[in-house]
């Protein structure tokens, strides 16, 4: 089971080689799913996980982008890509956002619900940020809902919850039934396991 405080210390030793080793890999995956998004000048975006900044150069300077995360040394590595770009980064944990109701225009979930200790209220508190008809990006490894898990499959698992990340978790049970609509749903790498999710805000919280 993931558990924040043991991913603050994962996060700590992986910080100066996360970006040669999944930077990369993972790029593709990354450029395809924020094509899903229209940004638009004065967008106020939301990176919730900001890791090491690797989303940053999908953006438009135009945008007003705020990045949390519960690494330090994940932030530090994304504070050396965000020059010339409005970018706030802050230690925050994600399932606890110290954010006002509908403050973003976009919110962008990408590897994190692999990664929180609760998904769910992570899904549930940028829903809650969200403005009325805001987007939600995920980019993901999830399984298939309703799909049995392999032995295999639990083996590989065990490897990848040590290095940070539960390659078991399924994306339709992190919605509990929050307002969202889904508009796009696709496939990207490796047969499937990762995807690419868009969703619209159908509701508002009472501003706060």
């Amino acid at each position: 089971m993931m558990k924040n405080e043991t991913n603050i210390k994962k996060y700590r030793r992986l910080a100066p080689i996360y970006d040669l080793f999944f930077g990369a890999i993972l790029s593709l995956g990354r450029e395809k799913a924020f094509n899903f998004l229209d940004f638009h000048p004065g967008n106020s975006v939301l990176l919730v996980g900001v890791g090491t900044g690797e989303d940053l150069k999908y953006i438009p300077d135009p945008c007003s982008i705020t990045g949390i995360d519960i690494s330090d040394p994940m932030l530090d590595k994304a504070k050396r890509k965000s020059a010339g770009k409005r970018v706030k980064l802050i230690n925050m944990n994600a399932e606890k956002l110290s954010f006002p109701n509908n403050t973003f225009d976009i919110i962008v979930l990408n590897l994190i619900l692999s990664v929180a200790e609760n998904p769910q209220k992570v899904m549930s508190e940028a829903q809650r940020v969200l403005k009325p008809d805001g987007r939600i990006l995920v980019f993901d490894k999830f399984i298939h809902s309703g799909a049995k898990v392999s032995g295999l499959r639990k083996l590989i698992n065990s490897i990848t919850s040590s290095i940070g990340t539960d390659i078991n978790r399924c994306f339709e049970d992190t919605l509990q039934g929050l307002p969202v609509n889904k508009i796009r749903d696709e496939s990207l790498m490796f047969g499937g396991m990762y995807r690419a999710i868009l969703l619209e805000n159908v509701s508002d919280f009472p501003n706060c």
